[in-house]
Order: structure tokens, then C-alpha cells, then sequence
């Protein structure tokens, strides 16, 4: 295919890279502070489709009027196992409420009981942690989408979707644009802005439903310009089932769904009598793979003891879940009458880039909101995501406001000279015969997936899956072709997933603990002498340098005092 030479230059107060829950409340924030100057959303997806959002159920975590913060805090603090950033924390949780209100006000409904109160469901067995179920069930992010843009409409917010960010721009090591293509029609696209927020969301492996699209580009941008990244040995290891993607399992439980293995035990009582079934989905997969490892799989669900007054929170009412139920129907499958096989699934990296609670990153210029930034390590409350975008989108737009106003003006050197390295590295699998990007993923699934490199971790199988992505990317990564736009979105996201996956690996290698949502089979035990937050920057050979940044407990408001990881006797099943 011939290279588009069609170049488009956009100018921007604000350039928001990603239009999914962060992305649109940052936008939603910055043009209600700052009316009389410019945004622009830009997002490799449908314009307005609204990212992960879209497939959300809408589930909401909030602290609503009359709660204390600081026990939600604690909640955190003790379900982290340590590893909680207070300060960020704290805000997030202080503002929930208000994001809360703000959808209500925009039109997206909450679940009530008939006394009108909010209809709650509690959270992976913490005390005070709860979420509050939309009442479009299966839609509710949907709405939340549509809402939010339909209060930028009439706003100074520009939206472009389609559109494929590769590299920022900068200026004397300050972010100042970002250059990328049209993944329809292959032309490039110019980017300049006194800032920019990077709401691009986590990485991934391209596995199930709405997982497929998060890929990690956005880590890689940051990666190239200087900005520290942490978290990144932290991967959220779902539980499926095995012949269609659906989301609910966060209600399911604490209903009174659970998992039984091939003997029809209910065996998370085996390995938490104190939390049994209604616990993360890290620990409940470890059990799985130690459960079907000793031979008692498979792994079924089992749902005949929730209340059939509670299906009215789990059925889905329209959307991607209510096509997933009817093939489901189509196999003869009732979820919610027939027991069905589940089996752990790895579906996203937790890791991201560093930045404070305002959003500020190490890199002038350049904030971080929603889950591009690390805010969770590797263990996850349902209801949480909905939260933490909204508010830490809604902050970043905050500072962007005052940023915009300060920082003096800075202009990126957009010559066509300079702008040369960009566009011959964009377009370069356009210009080679080689292999699909098909081939080159599976590869690194194949890498990733295996139990002992994504649930029980091992020095052995890690260091083996890091030497062949190694030569994945020296070898497999450069002979990548693509034979129209659309392919070459797809070859750049596995580049991509490439990264993220060996910056996972690396980084399960340098953690050699266990705790939180990090699991090593052969360091199964907590070290709490180094409790601190594993970052990592690029290195002047190009290759990541890890430093650890200890947790300040000493100018914390709370001690650690409890880990959630107590409540669990995995040792024991390995012979300990």
C-alpha cells in the first residue's frame, strides 16, 4: 500500500490522549473551569464510544454522606496488603460521592429498595467496602457514556476517534503534542498542546470482550520520554467461563455464588475459612490452579444458593451481556440454573505510570489520569474502576486548568525534518513483506498465559518466558507487516502488548515476594521489612531500570496493621 502524504495538524490548549471514563471527565472538568480555551479528545476507537466504559455495567463505588472515609480507607489499606497510596486514596474516596451525584444528575439511575434507599452489594468480605448496582443492567456504562457527552457538546471540545498515537512530542523534555495516524485512511496526524493528559488505559493481552482493546500504547509513550512507571508486576487473572465472556461475578458472590471443583467441593473453604467464595478473584484463581494441578477439576460454578429476589441485579437487560446470555441459551446453558465450567483467564496489566494525586507525573507536561495511571495492586473491588476514573479524570482536568494558565508557552519543532523519524517508523510495516500480527500475539499469549508465568509464579518459568520474548522482539517484532491502516493499528497494538508483557514478566522477576495481587510459588511469604512500590524508567540502553520507592508510613495517617492475604493457607497445599 502506498503511504497517505495527507498530513493534519491540530492545535490544542488541552490534548487528551484516550475518550474512555477518565478521558471524558477530564475533558467534562477542564472546559467547565477553562470555557474560553481549547480541548481535544483523541482515541484509537469509534469517536465518543467511550472506551471500557462502554462495556462497563455500571456498577459504582462511592462513600456516600454519613460514611467515614477512613474506614473505606483502612478497607483499602488492609485489602493492598500495604501497598496503598493513602493521600491518592483518600481522595478518591472523598470525591466519589460527588462523581456519584454528578451521573445521577446527568441522568444514569442506581438500583433503590423499596424504602428508597441505594441498594448495595458488599465488597470481597472488607467491612465497609460496597458498590451500588445500575439499574440498567448490563448498560449502565453506556449511559454514563452518552451522558458525559452530552454535556461536551456545546462545549470548546474537539473529539476525533480513529485515530492511532505513537509517540509524544518534546520540547527541552517537556510534553508538548503527540504525533499518530488515521487507522482508516493511513494519513498522520499532528498534534501540539501546552498539555497533555495521558487517559489511555491499562494493557492487555487481547483476550475477552471488553478486554480486547486496552493494549498498552499508552505506557510505551510514556516510557519513551522519561516518565517512571510502576506496578507493572501486578495482572489481573480473571475467572471465565469457559465458553462465553460475561461480567457479574462481583455480585455473584457475595450473593452466595462459589466455585466447586470436579468433586463438587466448595473448596476456597480449604483455602480461606475465613472468606470462603466471596473474595478477590486473584486468590480464588490460585485455588483454581492448585485445585485442577491436584487433579479435582474441573472448576464449576455454582449459583443455587443466591436468593431469586437478587437475579434481577445479575440478568442483563440489553448490550454485550444480553447477546452473550442468549448464545449462552443457544448451547443449552443456564447461568443462572445450570452449573457451568469457569477457568482463569489473564486479562490486563495493572500496571501504570507514576503520578500523585493531582495527576502530576515526573514529565513536564504530561499527567496521567483513570488506569493508565497504577492506582491498585493487582487485587480489585467491583465498582472500583467506575470510581477511580471518574475521580482522578475529573482531578487531572483540574490540573490541566491550572497548568494551562502557568506553564509558559512551548512548541514542539514540527518540521517536516523533524517530524521524518516519526513517519517512517509509523509507516514501516506498511513498506515490508513479513508476518500478520496474528502470528506474532500468539506468540505472546502463549508466553504469558501458562499458569506458572500469570498465576503461580516461578523464577524457572519466568525467566523462560523472558528469554522468548526477547527474541520475539528482536527477532519476530521487525519482520511484522501490515497491508492496509487497519493492520498496521493492529501490528503497533502488539507491539504494544509486547512491551507490556515484558515489563510484567521483568518486573514478576524483581518482586521476590508475595502480596497482594502478586503471587510467587517460590517466595510465598510477605516480606514486610521492604514494603515499597516497584517503578521502573527507561534505561540508556533502552531497557527498564527498576528502582523501589518505600511506602512513607511514617507520614501516613495509618499504620499497616493487617494483611487480606492472612486469610489465606496456600502454603499448605504446596507442602509447607
Amino acid at each position: 500500500m502506498s503511504i497517505s502524504s495527507v498530513a493534519h495538524r491540530i492545535t490544542t490548549d488541552l490534548l487528551i490522549v484516550g475518550g474512555g471514563s477518565a478521558g471524558l471527565w477530564a475533558a467534562h472538568r477542564f472546559s467547565e473551569l477553562e470555557p474560553d480555551r481549547s480541548a481535544c479528545i483523541v482515541d484509537k476507537g469509534p469517536c465518543d464510544w467511550g472506551g471500557l466504559m462502554t462495556m462497563a455495567g455500571g456498577d459504582f463505588d462511592a462513600v456516600l454522606p454519613g460514611e467515614d472515609v477512613n474506614a473505606w480507607l483502612n478497607d483499602f489499606i488492609y485489602y493492598f496488603d500495604g501497598l496503598c497510596d493513602q493521600p491518592l486514596m483518600k481522595t478518591i474516596l472523598s470525591r466519589s460521592a460527588d462523581r456519584m451525584a454528578d451521573y445521577q444528575r446527568f441522568g444514569c439511575e442506581f438500583l433503590r429498595k423499596p424504602d428508597g434507599s441505594y441498594k448495595s452489594v458488599p465488597q470481597r468480605g472488607l467491612d465497609n467496602v460496597k458498590l451500588y448496582p445500575a439499574q440498567l443492567k448490563g448498560r449502565g456504562g453506556e449511559l454514563m457514556v452518552k451522558n458525559l457527552v452530552a454535556c461536551l457538546k456545546d462545549r470548546k471540545v474537539q473529539r476525533l476517534g480513529r485515530i492511532f498515537l505513537t509517540d509524544y512530542l518534546t520540547r527541552d523534555g517537556r510534553v508538548c503534542g503527540a504525533v499518530g495516524f488515521d487507522t482508516i485512511s493511513g494519513d498522520f496526524y499532528i498534534f501540539e498542546a501546552q498539555v497533555v493528559i495521558a487517559a489511555t488505559g491499562m494493557g492487555g493481552w487481547k483476550t475477552s470482550y471488553g478486554k480486547n482493546t486496552p493494549t498498552g500504547e499508552g505506557m510505551a509513550m510514556a516510557y519513551a520520554v522519561g516518565a517512571h512507571l510502576k506496578d507493572f508486576e501486578f495482572a489481573r487473572v480473571w475467572n471465565m467461563p469457559r465458553y462465553f465472556g460475561w461480567e457479574g461475578q462481583t455480585t455473584l458472590m457475595p450473593l452466595g455464588g462459589r466455585f466447586v471443583n470436579g468433586k463438587g467441593e466448595p473448596f476456597m473453604e480449604r483455602y480461606s475459612p475465613v472468606l470462603g467464595a466471596n473474595t478477590d478473584p486473584h486468590y480464588t484463581t490460585i485455588a483454581m490452579a492448585m485445585e485442577v494441578r491436584a487433579g479435582r477439576g474441573p472448576i464449576i460454578f455454582d449459583l443455587s444458593r443466591i436468593n431469586p429476589d437478587n437475579l434481577v441485579l445479575l440478568k442483563p437487560q440489553n448490550g454485550w451481556q444480553k447477546l452473550n446470555s442468549d448464545k449462552l441459551g443457544t448451547l443449552g446453558m443456564d447461568l443462572f440454573k445450570d452449573p457451568t465450567e469457569w477457568v482463569p483467564q489473564i486479562t490486563v496489566a495493572y500496571g501504570g505510570i507514576k503520578a500523585n494525586a493531582d495527576g502530576l507525573t515526573n514529565v513536564e507536561g504530561l499527567l496521567a489520569a483513570g488506569t493508565a495511571r497504577s492506582t491498585e495492586p493487582g487485587v480489585y473491588a467491583g465498582g472500583f474502576a467506575l470510581m477511580t476514573t471518574s475521580v482522578t479524570g475529573h482531578l487531572a482536568g483540574e490540573t490541566a486548568s491550572t497548568l494551562v494558565r502557568n506553564l509558559p508557552e512551548a512548541k514542539a519543532d514540527t518540521s517536516d525534518a523533524a517530524l521524518k523519524p516519526y513517519r517512517d517508523n509509523i509507516y514501516a510495516p506498511l513498506m515490508r513483506k513479513g508476518v500478520m500480527y496474528k502470528e506474532v500475539l500468539t506468540k505472546i499469549q502463549q508466553t504469558i498465559f501458562p499458569y506458572d508465568v500469570s498465576i503461580l509464579k516461578t523464577e524457572t518459568a519466568l525467566a523462560r518466558a523472558l528469554e522468548q520474548l526477547v527474541r520475539i522482539r528482536e527477532e519476530d517484532m521487525p519482520r511484522m507487516a501490515a497491508s492496509d491502516p487497519h493492520y498496521l493499528l493492529k501490528t503497533r497494538e502488539t507491539e504494544a502488548v509486547a512491551f507490556i508483557s515484558e515489563l510484567y514478566v521483568r518486573a514478576s522477576l524483581e518482586r521476590r515476594e508475595t502480596r497482594a495481587g502478586h503471587f510467587r510459588e517460590d517466595y510465598p511469604r510477605r516480606d514486610d521489612s521492604a514494603l515499597a512500590w516497584l517503578c521502573l524508567h527507561k534505561g540508556k540502553d533502552g531497557l527498564p531500570k527498576f528502582f523501589t520507592e518505600r511506602v512513607p508510613l511514617e507520614s501516613y495517617p495509618f499504620p499497616v496493621t493487617r494483611y487480606y492475604q492472612d486469610n489465606f493457607r496456600f502454603t499448605e497445599d504446596l507442602g509447607e
